[in-house]
């Protein structure tokens, strides 16, 4: 499998996850234009128990090995809800920070991305009148957990996977059920985005 894509089900006070979403309507009915690459893309959720952080961490761990272990891809494109922003954003860095522990004390204090062009990304992403930039902050949270442990694990394990976030706003149908106010973008664009990093991603 040479892509993976990834996202979160839902969790703490919200009912549904922007990412769940997304992924689950890519299992349903994957776009046209990504039918070519059937076979070389997998759409997966990672699971955790909500429990409390040391749950957390450790089920969305053990979520995340076995998908390596299923899959083992050349390419890691994790999703994440991000409820407090109005674009979709491409993270450019992971911090060794998990809700202020050290994820990896042996590790360095942070890696970059290694998508290729992110940049061009956004570029496409935004000509497709989809409001894209770039993030260089995933939070400390499971979304910056995920693509530090990735990004280790390649370098610990000396493979060339590259790997990358995505962080998604709240959609329309999640915005209804919580009755807060908070930016959101329909399920749609979220698909329309993800189908330009996917093509993105495996052009490269």
């Amino acid at each position: 499998m040479k892509l993976l894509v990834t996202g979160y089900p839902p969790f703490d006070n919200y009912p549904q996850n922007a990412t769940h979403q997304l992924i689950e309507s890519m299992l349903a009915e994957l776009p046209m234009e990504l039918e070519p690459y059937r076979d070389q893309v997998a759409f997966e959720m990672v699971p955790f128990d909500n429990s409390d952080s040391a749950a957390q961490q450790q089920t969305m761990l053990d979520s995340y090995k076995r998908l390596m272990a299923q899959y083992g891809p050349e390419i890691c494109l994790f999703c994440g809800q991000a409820a407090s922003r109005p674009w979709i954003t491409l993270e450019t860095i992971a911090i060794n920070s998990f809700k202020g522990a050290r994820i990896d004390p042996a590790g360095p204090p942070a890696y970059w991305s290694t998508l290729p062009d992110q940049e061009g990304l956004i570029q496409k992403m935004q000509d497709a009148t989809l409001p894209a930039k770039l993030s260089h902050h995933a939070g400390t949270h499971l979304c910056n957990h995920i693509l530090y442990t990735s990004l280790r694990d390649a370098e610990l394990q000396g493979v060339s996977r590259r790997s990358g976030f995505l962080h998604l706003p709240m959609t329309a149908s999640q915005v209804i059920s919580c009755d807060e106010y908070r930016p959101f973008i329909p399920v749609r664009m979220t698909r329309d985005a993800l189908t330009l990093a996917v093509l993105h991603l495996l052009a490269d």
